[in-house]
């Protein structure tokens, strides 16, 4: 009983001060705290300095809302605010009018810095009882049946998110195109009632978890973007475009493929969580597509900065300078431990196998290879090499000496040889380059003394060009009817020995530990 009294008590006392703070709300309007009997559109249409309001209002429809039972608040700009508005311009006229009306009533008492929504989805507040985001009140308070009026000296500045503002401004027009394309329906299972099925749009380029550049559409996302104007974005595809070159059948397809592919590389490298203010002091940064940016200062620093409403936008204008080996052109790694991609000849054992602290070898990958051996035949190992583009690269491969399984195995050496495969960009199919000469003595891997327990990097190819794409990007595989089972031309690499009979157990052995494949990009 005492607690239902206590909450009782706060109740009531909850009350007087909801009551009083309503009393002074109401004296503020009419003697005897009654509700003015007008409405919001009533209160417009009365009065001659917001005409020109009210005129914008009522060409854009809003007017329906400010008679309805709902609550509002309006904050209109007097009419010399509006003197250079395009009244033919319908677009831009729903923005201004959805940027200066909020829901429910918000009086100038409202708590300076408390977030208030319009109806835009945007975020603002008054400063203080004569100041709402940046703009001067000239009067306030005016009450209506269904809400409260207040008047500015002049328009609330519109921020734009990133994606109005591709969609608004003509000069960035082809990302923003890129991007919309890719817009689709889907069904919404909790907003369909009954027969009647609901559809929204969709965006994987925008919402995806894995592949998406981020939600820059959302008012309640924060996010740092890197907008390229068209001729930006003309600059960089025709750099980029080159190495998504690729081969079908059907030219439109291949260039469909190549075009898209180009597209994503650029957005890959345009989109950071939160607000970057000064990226010159950051030692890094980490694209929304998990990019690592490492020479921040010279990322920014052509670019205008310019607030948006759910960030900072930096306007690349005519250039757009992308990390290519951060970004799109990435060093391949290939885990030899690691099993999918990899094959082995039928006589071939291959074994995982750790390194710790106490290993005779450090400085393995990932602390672990892979040892393949082959006690009637020749060793041989295939690796799947993924995302291949169309251009030059190092190719490297990492081995671990064979004092790793101890001193008496030191001096144990073997010749090897490589093939790599890679898809032809004429036509449908592959070429093959070989490196297997009997005399060359960089291919030969172990002999070395006790003392030399270092991963040994045998650079097998130089600056090699290669003709196509094999690459496969983050839309291909969101597509659910798409699998690596359906990737006919694969890139791959084999390693295998090149030991004679006569050579076995007197001179080599046929086994080799290989930690790792790297392909390293040449600019």
């Amino acid at each position: 009983m005492k607690q239902i009294n206590k909450g009782i008590i706060c109740l009531l006392s909850g009350m007087a001060l909801f009551v009083s703070c309503n009393d002074e709300w109401d004296a503020h309007y009419d003697r005897n705290g009654s509700v003015p009997q007008v409405s919001l559109m009533d209160l417009l249409r009365n009065d001659a300095s917001l005409s020109t309001f009210t005129q914008i209002v009522e060409i854009t429809g809003t007017d329906s809302l400010l008679v309805s039972n709902q609550t509002y608040t309006v904050w209109a700009p007097v009419n010399e605010a509006l003197t250079n508005v395009d009244m033919t311009d319908r677009a831009a006229l729903e923005r201004l009018v959805k940027n200066h009306i909020a829901r429910y009533t918000n009086p100038t008492s409202t708590q300076p810095g408390k977030y208030i929504y319009m109806l835009n989805g945007k975020r603002m507040a008054y400063d203080d009882a004569e100041s709402f985001n940046g703009t001067s009140l000239e009067d306030g308070n005016e009450r209506a049946i269904n809400g409260v009026l207040h008047k500015l000296r002049d328009t609330i500045p519109y921020r734009y998110n990133f994606y109005e503002y591709l969609s608004v401004y003509p000069e960035y027009s082809k990302v923003y195109e890129f991007i919309n394309r890719f817009v689709e329906k889907r069904y919404d299972a909790s907003a369909s009632v009954g027969t009647d099925s609901v559809f929204v749009d969709y965006n994987p380029m925008l919402y995806s978890y894995y592949y998406g550049i981020g939600h820059i559409d959302d008012e309640d996302s924060l996010y740092t973007m890197i907008l390229p104007d068209n001729a930006a974005w003309d600059k960089a595809y025709a750099h980029i475009s080159p190495y998504f070159t690729t081969y079908n059948a059907n030219e439109a397809v291949a260039d469909s493929i190549r075009d898209v592919q180009t597209g994503q590389a650029i957005l890959n490298g345009l989109t950071f969580r939160g607000k970057v203010d000064d990226p010159a002091s950051k030692d890094s940064l980490v694209t929304v597509t998990g990019n690592v940016i490492y020479q921040t200062s010279r990322y920014f620093a052509p670019y205008t900065k310019l607030d948006a409403s759910n960030g900072l936008m930096y306007l690349a204008e005519g250039d757009l300078i992308l990390d290519d080996t951060c970004t799109w052109n990435k060093e391949i790694l290939v885990e030899a431990e690691y099993l999918n991609g990899r094959t082995t000849s039928t006589s071939t054992s291959a074994y995982v196998r750790n390194t710790d602290v106490n290993s005779a070898v450090q400085g393995v990958s990932n602390n672990s290879y892979l040892e393949v051996t082959n006690a009637t035949g020749t060793a041989e190992v295939t690796f799947e090499i993924p995302q291949i583009l169309a251009g030059k690269y190092d190719v490297y491969v990492d081995f671990v000496p064979p004092v790793i399984d101890g001193v008496a195995l030191a001096e144990e050496k073997t010749r090897l040889e490589f093939r790599l495969v890679y898809p032809r960009a004429d036509r449908n199919g592959t070429s093959n380059i070989s490196r297997d000469d009997d005399d060359d003595p960089d291919l030969i891997i172990g002999g070395d003394s006790v003392g030399d327990n270092k991963v040994k990097t045998l650079k097998v190819w130089s600056a090699l060009e290669l003709p196509a794409a094999n690459y496969y990007d983050g839309m291909w595989f969101m597509d659910e009817n798409n699998s690596t089972d359906d990737v006919k031309v694969r890139t791959t690499l084999r390693i295998r020995t090149n030991v004679k009979a006569s050579e076995v157990n007197v001179k080599y052995r046929r086994r080799f530990r290989v930690d790792r494949i790297r392909f390293v990009p040449v600019p």
